[in-house]
């Protein structure tokens, strides 16, 4: 039976490889009974993936993403406020990939893999999380660092790849470590408040492609997500040892760790948030619920 497939393109992801891979995938599609309409993403068009599938939203037996988390994150986005269970096939072509590593399960994965998922036809289903409104697959986060995804040029990326956010990184280091944000924290009836440096909510083993604090292990249907809260440092050695955790370390005294279906966070003053590597909102306040197996995603079970 033939399948109809939209394929998204984001030909500005990472360091522009998916251009180079388009044909291949159409091709491999095509040869197995699907029809495939290629779409480009050029926000500065009007080509969203939000405009491109709310033109046709239930015509399409699955969509194909290609490009890097943010990328998805719109389209998972869409799916939602639309109330669409459309399944979803991603081809990962960003500069780090993090939802892909945890997805997959390895550093990298080749078209044609993807492709023999999508072809199987045999999607699993993945938990997401939502923020208030909006909703994100693998992260919501707020504080220091956590700008570094979305504010990282696009050329820097291009030539350096991982590279250009470590050079960001260093680059808003001494601004960042000075970040500070008191907040009330509600989860599974407990009640805690705190001075914190920054906070991560994940589903995955990396967050911009650093290993998530204090995480080893992230399974992407188990109905919890992952908190960690980095609390301020009080002196030149718990700077250190902040440091050391947000690259990956593990820092009892210093990073909160907890499982949660349901997390309140309520602050003193706004906070930015990014999901999923994308430039999210200032929020007072915060509601984050996991949807269990909201997403239904073409990968080996």
């Amino acid at each position: 039976m033939t399948r109809k497939i939209l394929l998204l393109c984001n030909l500005s992801s990472g360091t522009g490889a998916a251009s180079r891979s388009i044909f291949e995938i159409v091709r491999t599609l095509s040869e197995n009974d699907c029809v495939v309409t290629v779409y480009p993403i050029i926000p500065s068009k009007g080509l969203t993936s939000e405009k491109i599938i709310e033109e046709n939203p239930h015509y399409y037996d699955a969509f194909v993403v290609c490009g890097g988390d943010g990328t998805l994150n719109h389209v998972i986005n869409t799916i939602c406020k639309l109330d669409l269970d459309t399944p979803i096939g991603y081809v990962p072509f960003g500069s780090t990939n993090d939802f892909a590593k945890t997805l997959y399960r390895k550093d990298r994965v080749t078209v044609q893999e993807v492709c023999e998922q999508i072809i199987k036809n045999d999607p699993i289903a993945y938990d997401i999380g939502k923020i208030n409104n909006e909703y994100f697959n693998y992260v919501a986060a707020f504080g220091a660092f956590t700008r570094v995804s979305y504010t990282t040029p696009q050329e820097l990326k291009n030539i350096f790849g991982y590279g250009g956010y470590v050079l960001n990184t260093i680059a808003s280091f001494p601004e960042d470590i000075n970040y500070r944000r008191f907040a009330r924290v509600i989860h599974d009836g407990i009640e805690e408040e705190g001075q914190y440096l920054a906070g991560f909510v994940s589903n995955s083993i990396s967050v911009a492609g650093m290993k998530a604090p204090g995480i080893t292990s992230s399974e992407i249907d188990d109905g919890f997500f992952e908190v960690n809260l980095i609390h301020c440092p009080e002196n030149l050695f718990e700077t250190a040892e902040i440091t050391g955790a947000i690259l990956g370390g593990n820092s009892e005294k210093l990073v909160s760790k907890f499982a949660v279906k349901n997390l309140e966070m309520y602050f003193e003053e706004e906070a930015a948030w990014t999901m999923d590597g994308e430039d999210g909102k200032n929020f007072k306040s915060v509601i984050i619920t996991v949807l269990p197996k909201r997403i239904r995603i073409f990968a080996r079970k």
